[in-house]
C-alpha cells in the first residue's frame, strides 16, 4: 500500500511542473507569421529603397539628402535587429528580446516609416509607396500581435514562477 505524504505530492507535482509547464514553448503563431512575412519583405524593401534613393538623390535638397540616407540606414539596421530579437523572443520564449523587438517597432520604426510614407517633399516613386505601405501595415500587425505575445509570455512566466515558489522548487539556472 502506497502512503501519500506531503513530500511525495510535492515531488510528483514538481516533476510534472518541470516537464509540462516550465519547458513548454509559448510562441505566438500570428506574431511568428508576421515576422516571417517581414523576413521575406525586408530584402525587397531594401532593394527598392536603394534603387529609388539612388534615382532621386540628385533631385533632393541637401537637408533631404541627409534625412533620406539617415532614415534608410537607421531603418535597415534596426529592421534586421528587430527580426533577430523577434525570432529569439518568440521562439525561445525570452521576454527581454520580445520586449526589445516590440519597442524597436513602436519607438523607432513606426515614426520613421510613417515619415517616409507621408512626407511629400521626398519625391516618391510608386514602387516606394507600395513597399512602404506594406511595411507600415505589417508593422501595425507586428505591434498588435507582439503586444499579445508579450502579454501571454509574461503571464506564463509569472504562473511558472508562482507555482515554483508555492511548491518550493529550485531550478538549476542559478
Amino acid at each position: 500500500m502506497v502512503k501519500f505524504t506531503e513530500t511525495n505530492i510535492i515531488n510528483e507535482t514538481s516533476s510534472n511542473l518541470k516537464y509540462y509547464d516550465y519547458n513548454k514553448t509559448r510562441s505566438n503563431l500570428p506574431f511568428q507569421i508576421a515576422l516571417y512575412l517581414n523576413l521575406w519583405l525586408f530584402p525587397i524593401w531594401l532593394i527598392i529603397s536603394i534603387i529609388n534613393l539612388d534615382a532621386k538623390y540628385n533631385n533632393l535638397s541637401n537637408i533631404y539628402k541627409l534625412i533620406a540616407v539617415t532614415i534608410f540606414l537607421i531603418l535597415s539596421i534596426f529592421e534586421s535587429l528587430k527580426l533577430y530579437l523577434g525570432y529569439a523572443g518568440n521562439l525561445i520564449g525570452k521576454i527581454p528580446e520580445l520586449t526589445s523587438c516590440w519597442l524597436i517597432s513602436i519607438l523607432i520604426q513606426l515614426p520613421l516609416e510613417m515619415y517616409l510614407l507621408f512626407d511629400y517633399w521626398i519625391l516618391f516613386h510608386y514602387s516606394e509607396i507600395l513597399v512602404n505601405s506594406f511595411m507600415v501595415c505589417l508593422l501595425f500587425i507586428e505591434i498588435i500581435t507582439g503586444m499579445i505575445a508579450l502579454k501571454n509570455l509574461a503571464n506564463h512566466h509569472a504562473k511558472v514562477f508562482y507555482l515554483m515558489h508555492l511548491y518550493g522548487i529550485r531550478t538549476n539556472d542559478g
